[in-house]
């Protein structure tokens, strides 16, 4: 006689508002409290609490298999259809932007996990969802750490099915982990999450190293390049004064001619500045002041002489064109590093654009342009 084993399974009803409050950190009572005015008709609270503990339990189930979402793509304990199991996926590896924010650029380990407490305490977010939120992040390096073939985005959406936008923030934020830029100075204080993370995808897209490994590092040929530039074009007069004069003359149809004239008065240091900041980008400790190099040294500048992000861009521009036009250094020379230079010059572009910030309480006046 042959033997059957039978299985049944009824549908898993998910509530969106349940799962918002779950993810959010409440318990069962402070759930049933919050969502007891947006019910109609009304229920007894008795109910509603039944009701939100079924879901509660749920959610809790899931909790084990949402840690390996590919495995819990392929499971039939909770019948859920495909769309369904992308939805909570991508809900449960969502994120606050003012956690984040409080985490970006530490180690992810046990001693960060431990001050939770303080950013729950300065966020307003539940402690339990912030260490949701930590515990997907350390999980997420961790699985891709060791990975090689595919670049960090992909490799993120292929372990852990997530949409292509958050696949790329969770890379932007292990990028600034990764490499422990130091987001937390005092100077960068008014810059949010979305202002890192776009300087993180700029450093990535125009200063990293081509490799197999998952984890991109920056560049050091570009850092070398960036060096020998450093050389040609400040310790040759011929080369500097060309340079600049070109520089002068393209921007002069646009810049306010007082403007111009401290710009070019001052060229010298801010061209120092961009290479100097091309230079640290292999130097581990030095690297790690990135944000601060970027505000200090370039933003403020372009600040004291009263230029708009309008006005850098076009500065940017303007440095980017005229290098292969600038005939005193050797089209050997020209050709060697034009890549590199576009490179370097780009991803500072992108990145002090996007932390340009009129002063508040400090006066540019006390501030100096040479740095």
């Amino acid at each position: 006689m042959s033997e059957w084993m039978v299985t049944t399974s009824s549908a898993v009803v998910l509530d969106e508002s349940i799962l918002q409050l779950w993810l959010l950190g409440h318990n069962v009572d402070q759930a049933t409290v919050l969502r007891m005015p947006a019910i109609q008709p009304p229920v007894p609270a008795r109910v509603l609490k039944s009701y939100i503990t079924s879901q509660y339990r749920t959610y809790e189930m899931m909790h084990h298999y949402l840690h390996h979402p590919r495995h819990f793509a392929g499971q039939f304990m909770f019948p859920l259809s495909h769309s369904a199991k992308q939805h909570l996926i991508e809900r449960y590896y969502s994120f606050d932007e003012s956690v984040i924010r409080e985490i970006l650029g530490k180690k992810l380990n046990s001693r960060t996990r431990k001050d939770l407490d303080e950013v729950h305490e300065k966020t307003g977010v539940k402690l339990t969802s912030c260490r949701r939120q930590f515990d997907n992040l350390k999980r997420v390096m961790k699985k891709v750490e060791d990975a090689e073939g595919r670049t960090l985005v992909q490799d993120i959406e292929h372990q852990f099915l997530l949409p292509h936008h958050l696949a790329r923030q969770y890379a932007h934020i292990l990028f600034i982990a990764d490499n422990k830029l130091d987001t937390f100075r005092k100077r960068l204080s008014c810059y949010q999450f979305q202002d890192f993370e776009y300087c993180g995808s700029v450093f990535m897209q125009y200063w990293t190293a081509s490799t197999t490994d998952t984890l991109p590092e920056f560049d050091p040929l570009l850092a070398q390049d960036a060096r020998d530039l450093r050389s040609l074009m400040l310790n040759d007069r011929a080369v500097l004064d060309e340079f600049r004069n070109r520089v002068s003359n393209n921007l002069s149809q646009s810049a306010h001619p007082p403007v111009l004239e401290r710009i070019q008065s001052n060229f010298k240091v801010v061209l120092r500045n961009v290479l100097s900041i091309g230079c640290m980008i292999n130097q581990q400790k030095e690297v790690r002041n990135i944000f601060v190099e970027l505000t200090d040294k370039l933003v403020d500048a372009f600040l004291q002489v009263g230029w708009s992000p309008v006005d850098m861009e076009l500065f940017y521009d303007s440095m980017m064109a005229e290098f292969q036009n600038t005939t005193s250094l050797t089209s050997r020379y020209r050709e060697r590093y034009g890549t590199s230079w576009i490179r370097l010059v780009t991803g500072i572009k992108l990145s002090s654009i996007r932390l340009y910030r009129q002063p508040t309480t400090q006066s540019l006046l006390t501030r100096s342009f040479t740095r």
